[in-house]
Order: structure tokens, then C-alpha cells, then sequence
């Protein structure tokens, strides 16, 4: 399994109902793709520190796939696209992301 971690940084504009609408359309939107296994969101945790951080995330999402191959195909759908064009030009948002894959669940020697 290989799991897409998307950070986002949302402008200061984008309204807490907002951020509700884009992740409700992008989990339906994900799952509907029949390439995405499981799409799971939630908002960051501030953190008050001396450091002055490049990417200050406001919330982030995980994306599993059953494969390398099937998130490939995910990244290239065309909805994906437009979802991406759509928010871009109403909030313009930033991103990183990492791509994982899972590691087994270790088990206690007996």
C-alpha cells in the first residue's frame, strides 16, 4: 500500500466553511476515482515556537492506494485537474506532498 500525504497551506480568505466544502469534494471526488482505497483529512495543530518555519501548514490530507501504479493514474485523472484548477482559482492554496509506503505492523516475538 502507498499512502499520498498532501500538506496545504490555505490563504488567510479561505473561511472554515470553505475548507469544509474543498475536502468534502475532494474525498468524494478521490473516492469516486475507484483508485484511492482511503482519503482521511484534518487541520493542523499550531505550534508556537522561536523557529520561523518555510511552510506553515494549515491542514493536511492522506490518500491510500493500493499501488505506486494506482496513484500514478490518480495524479493524472482528470478530475484531479480540474479539482486542483478550480480551488487554485478561488483560494490559491500551497502544497507539498510525500508518497509512503506502508510498513507492515511489527509483532512481538512470543
Amino acid at each position: 500500500m502507498v499512502t499520498h500525504t498532501i500538506l496545504f497551506a490555505f490563504p488567510d480568505d479561505m473561511s472554515p466553511t470553505d475548507r469544509d466544502e474543498f475536502f468534502r469534494e475532494g474525498t468524494q471526488m478521490a473516492l469516486d476515482s475507484g483508485l484511492v482505497l482511503s482519503y482521511r483529512h484534518q487541520p493542523s495543530i499550531p505550534l508556537v515556537s522561536g523557529v520561523q518555519p518555510v511552510f506553515v501548514p494549515s491542514a493536511m490530507a492522506q490518500i491510500q492506494h493500493a499501488d505506486l501504479d494506482s496513484l500514478q493514474r490518480y495524479l493524472t485523472h482528470p478530475q484531479v485537474a480540474e479539482f486542483v484548477r478550480r480551488w487554485q482559482a478561488r483560494f490559491p492554496y500551497r502544497a507539498v506532498s510525500v508518497n509512503t509506503e506502508d510498513l507492515p505492523i511489527p509483532t512481538s516475538a512470543p
